[in-house]
Parts: C-alpha cells; sequence; structure tokens
C-alpha cells in the first residue's frame, strides 16, 4: 500500500496501460481519478478493480476540450483538495501516408496526444506548486525520439511530449514537482497496438499490467533527480521485481 497518502489522476484510463496503472494504483491504497471518454470502460474499470473500486472516481472527460479539462480540475480539488500524482497518458494513432492525412485528423492527433497533456498540467500546477510537491508522468514512445514511416501526426505528438516534459522540469524545478516521460520498452496489448501492430508483433506483446509497476514506483519516488528523465517502463518493472535499486 505505498500509495495510501495519494491522490492520483489517469486519463485514458478506461482500457490499455492506463486501465492497468488506474488498477495498480487503487490496489496500491491511492485515491485515483479515472478519465476517460467513454463511460462504459469506466464502469468496467470500477468492475475489474473488486473492492479497491471504492477508491476509484469515475469522469469522462474529453482531454483535448479546455472545458472539459477544467471541470475535471474543479472536481478533483474540490473532493480531494489537491493531485499528487498527473498521468498524462490518453492518446491515439493514425497510421498514413502523409499525402492521405488529412488536417482533421492531424489536428486530432494533436489534440489528444499534446493538447491534452498540456491542459491538464495547467489545470494542476498551480495546485502543486502551492504544496510545492507532485509528480507528473507523461506518456511516450519510442515515436518520441524516432521518425516511423506513416506517422506524420503521431510522432511529431510524441516528440512534442519530450519536449513539454523537460521544459516542464526545469520550471517546476523550484517546486519540487518532478516531470517525467516514459516509453514502454516493451510491445504491450492495448486498443492502440491492436489498431496497428503486425502479426509478429503481436506475438510477442504482453499484458500492460507487467509495466505499471514502474508507474506506482514513480507516483511515490521524491528523487529530484528523476525530473526530466525520458524512462524505460519495463526496465525498471524488472528491476522492482527483481528487489533492484532504481538509480536515475
Amino acid at each position: 500500500m505505498q500509495l495510501s497518502d495519494k491522490i492520483a489522476l489517469v486519463t485514458g484510463a478506461g482500457a490499455g496501460l492506463g486501465r492497468a496503472v488506474t488498477l495498480r494504483y487503487a490496489a496500491e491504497g491511492a485515491q485515483v481519478v479515472a478519465v476517460s471518454l467513454y463511460e462504459r470502460e469506466l464502469d468496467e474499470v470500477r468492475r475489474a478493480a473488486g473492492d479497491d473500486a471504492q477508491a476509484i472516481t469515475t469522469v469522462v472527460g474529453d482531454v483535448a476540450d479546455p472545458a472539459s479539462v477544467d471541470k475535471v480540475a474543479r472536481l478533483v480539488l474540490e473532493r480531494f483538495g489537491r493531485l499528487d500524482v498527473l498521468f498524462n497518458n490518453a492518446g491515439i494513432i493514425i497510421v498514413k501516408p502523409i499525402e492521405e492525412t488529412s488536417v482533421e485528423e492531424w489536428d486530432r492527433l494533436m489534440a489528444t496526444n499534446l493538447r491534452g497533456p498540456f491542459l491538464f498540467c495547467r489545470a494542476f500546477v498551480p495546485a502543486m506548486k502551492a504544496r510545492r510537491d507532485g509528480v507528473i508522468l507523461n506518456m511516450s514512445s519510442g515515436s518520441g525520439i524516432k521518425g516511423f514511416i506513416g506517422e506524420s501526426g503521431y510522432c511529431p505528438s510524441k516528440h512534442g511530449i519530450e519536449g513539454l516534459t523537460k521544459t516542464l522540469a526545469l520550471e517546476l524545478e523550484p517546486y519540487n514537482i518532478r516531470v517525467i516521460s516514459l516509453t514502454p520498452g516493451v510491445a504491450i496489448n492495448t486498443p492502440m497496438s491492436e489498431s496497428h501492430y503486425t502479426e509478429e508483433q503481436r506475438k510477442v506483446w504482453q499484458d500492460p499490467a507487467v509495466i505499471a509497476p514502474a508507474f506506482a514506483y514513480l507516483a511515490q519516488e521524491r528523487n529530484p533527480a528523476f525530473s526530466g528523465l525520458r524512462l524505460n517502463a519495463f526496465e525498471i518493472s524488472q528491476k522492482l521485481a527483481r528487489g533492484e535499486a532504481i538509480v536515475p
């Protein structure tokens, strides 16, 4: 129950990695605010949580909509008075040649994958600054440092996540707010990967729960040296399983 004193928020919490981390946070004792576009997914998360469901507050919201994000922030701060952990996880992918990618599709990718984390950080940073404490975890991927064919929208959005992480790590350092980006480090079975993974990739993908321990660890890790880093969630989770120290 290493997170028994934490208030955490997870976006894209209804499926895939967001679902796995929400369940892990609740099992570790945190009060979790689970945000998703789809109420049916959130209902399933609460069912899957079993006795831990009482620790999960579900909120239907659109991460790309400023009014929706502000509404979520008001709910959290009025109910709990603070937010300790923000996990910006919600994301979408479109894989097409650039000439077949519409402006609307490109804008939707950026709105979900990059504007969403910006909006949630903007909404909760003032409360974190006031307490001089907090952790922001931003979900990245290999596409955050490399280019891939067909990802003329997705790759720029994840490169943006890396830039946002580094910028906020510097900006928020005086307030003891740690900002970290994470890449899965292993192929995981999520609705996103189901949309574009090849048959070969599907043979080796794993349940997102295998990397959830990394997110639980970082939710309570206070070492400022982690801030600004890009971390591999699978490597951290494997080290935790072996009882090894996690060194920034």
